[in-house]
């Protein structure tokens, strides 16, 4: 990490971890017991935990993925500005966003609990209701309000993704390492804008989750309107912690070119399953998966 700081601080400008591990070897700064074969994986492993755990207190960040520069950079004046603009970090699934994240009331969601309806059904029920508000994450069970959440499922014609959660992802026993088919993000106001296709920013929300842990441009999700997540459903999910979640479940079909490899996804196990022969070991999925799975299977 030392390192990376000299090489970076000298050359100005993002670099990959095997380019910062070459200037360091042709500057002689590079300790014999580091050479080797993978070094450059592990140095980009050690860079992207710090951001993502030290998160504003690292000493790095990335422009694009895989691209690392010093946060020191971000208010010098002769520095691009280009390179100015940070690319995400990775986020844990259970992160609640901000004091604006939305919250519908306990009833609400308690009415749809493991069942399901569609997104124009749910628009209906809420008209005139006054369920939905926003609040502080914190405040919520006391007040009588759940989360609601997208989650995100990536389909390739009649296969889904699926992944195993590590604990830097969601220390929660009941998700911690299981396997997932689905990325959840934590719908909140900001989300929804004058351009979102949908109320609450539903959409919005899932696109930027799925950027962030798929290191995806935005570019993919705008060439066409199929290219865009497409909301299926709407239910409410209880955890093995007994905790009430309002989860609208939206599909993406990504194109053929994308493959989910451990280094593009930085996840464990990546997989595809296909919906018409599900998995048998269903209890090795995480309780939202083992109930959206059966909803998504093909007839």
């Amino acid at each position: 990490m030392d390192i990376a700081k000299v090489v970076l601080r000298a050359r100005r400008r993002p670099m990959g971890a095997k380019s910062i591990l070459d200037a360091a070897r042709k500057a002689e700064i590079l300790p014999e017991h580091l050479h080797g074969r993978t070094q450059q994986k592990t140095l980009q492993a050690r860079l992207s935990e710090d951001i993502l755990r030290a998160r504003e207190g690292s000493s790095f960040y990335r422009t694009e993925p895989g691209q690392f520069a010093l946060k020191e950079f971000l208010t010098d004046p002769d520095f691009p500005s280009k390179w100015k603009v940070e690319f995400p970090a990775r986020r844990r699934t259970r992160d609640l966003k901000r004091p604006d994240s939305l919250a519908i009331r306990y009833t609400m969601a308690a009415s749809l609990e493991n069942t399901t309806i569609s997104m124009s059904e749910f628009a209906e029920r809420l008209n005139g209701s006054n369920s939905i508000t926003t609040m502080h994450p914190e405040d919520m069970k006391k007040d009588g309000y759940c989360a609601i959440w997208t989650f995100s499922v990536v389909r390739k014609r009649d296969q889904i993704l699926a992944y195993r959660i590590g604990r830097y992802r969601d220390d929660r026993d009941t998700f911690a390492n299981r396997r997932s088919i689905g990325f959840p993000g934590a719908l909140a106001a900001e989300d929804a804008s004058l351009f979102s296709t949908d109320r609450l920013g539903i959409q919005d929300c899932s696109v930027a989750v799925l950027q962030q842990d798929l290191d995806l441009s935005l570019a993919t999700f705008e060439r066409s309107v199929e290219q865009s997540p497409k909301i299926e459903c709407v239910t409410a999910l209880t955890d093995m912690d007994g905790q009430l979640d309002l989860v609208i479940v939206v599909t993406w079909e990504s194109p053929e070119w994308f493959e989910p490899t451990t280094k593009r996804l930085s996840l464990n196990d990546p997989d595809w399953i296909h919906t018409r022969a599900l998995p048998n070991d269903i209890d090795d999925f995480e309780p939202w998966s083992a109930h959206i799975l059966g909803l998504l299977a093909a007839p």
